[in-house]
This record gives C-alpha cells, sequence and structure tokens, in this order.
C-alpha cells in the first residue's frame, strides 16, 4: 500500500473503522498539537499538550466513528440471530439503510449508543499512546544528538 492509504484495492475491501478512526485521529492530532502550541507560544509541543492534543482527537474520531460502529454491532447481532433463527425473509443490510432504521427506532442518539463509555476509554487511551510516543521520540532524538556531537 501506498502512503495517505491511497490504494488500488477497491474501495469494498477496505474496512470500515479501524483505518478511518486511525486517519481522523492522525490529522486532527497535528491540528490540535499546533493549534496549542501556538496558543503557548511553543516552537514544540510539551508532553502536556501531546496529552491534550491525543486526548481531544481520540474523542473526535471516536465520536466520528461511533455510528458507524453501532451499525457493525447491529449487523453482528443480526447475524448471530439469523443463525439461531433463520428466517426466509432478512432486513436490508446496507450501511445507510441500517443507520435510517436505527434513526427510525431510537432516534439519532441510537447512532451514538455507548457514547460515554467509549469516550471514557479512547480519550485517556489516546493521551497516554501518543504522549508516550513524543515523549520517546524526543528522548531518543537527544540521546542520539547527544551520541553524534562528541565524535564530530
Amino acid at each position: 500500500m501506498t502512503p495517505l492509504c491511497v490504494s488500488a484495492l477497491p474501495a469494498r475491501a477496505v474496512p470500515w473503522g479501524a483505518q478511518q478512526a486511525t486517519s481522523l485521529y492522525w490529522f486532527n492530532y497535528e491540528l490540535v498539537k499546533e493549534w496549542l502550541c501556538r496558543q503557548a507560544r511553543l516552537e514544540e509541543a510539551t508532553f502536556m499538550i501531546s496529552f491534550a492534543s491525543g486526548a481531544i482527537s481520540g474523542t473526535v474520531a471516536a465520536v466520528l466513528t461511533l455510528p458507524f460502529d453501532v451499525v457493525k454491532t447491529r449487523r453482528q447481532i443480526e447475524l448471530g440471530d439469523s443463525e439461531v433463527h433463520p428466517v426466509a425473509a432478512s432486513k436490508p443490510s446496507s450501511t445507510w439503510l441500517i443507520m435510517r432504521r436505527i434513526r427510525a427506532e431510537s432516534g439519532t442518539r441510537g447512532l451514538f449508543a455507548g457514547f460515554l463509555p467509549r469516550v471514557i476509554k479512547v480519550a485517556p487511551a489516546c493521551a497516554i499512546m501518543i504522549s508516550t510516543y513524543e515523549f520517546g521520540k524526543t528522548f531518543f532524538q537527544k540521546l542520539n544528538q547527544e551520541r553524534r556531537l562528541p565524535g564530530l
């Protein structure tokens, strides 16, 4: 695969969810980190800016992809039900039709079922992951820089 999720693969072959959430996460992470650095008048992000940027961007990605996760869960439930109780006529299974059915049954809130548990899980996980990554990256960059200086 080529960078930036550009590929010759047909769109239907790429699973919805993880890739889109990851793309949204990294895009928003860079935007939020840049904005917070400007607000703090810093050239480079601190640990706390990385932590906050990770939490915010993780939350945004989680919220934007939640309706698709709800549809996926509904499909899994329907698949399990169809194996236990085979029925001649099946319900429509396209993503958009399932979304419309959920909205008709439960309103727009139905598409965001599990919002709070998801945010409570994703925000700190993303914050910890990215701030740890950024800390490690900075640590090893400085270490490598120090090792290069004595032997100029």
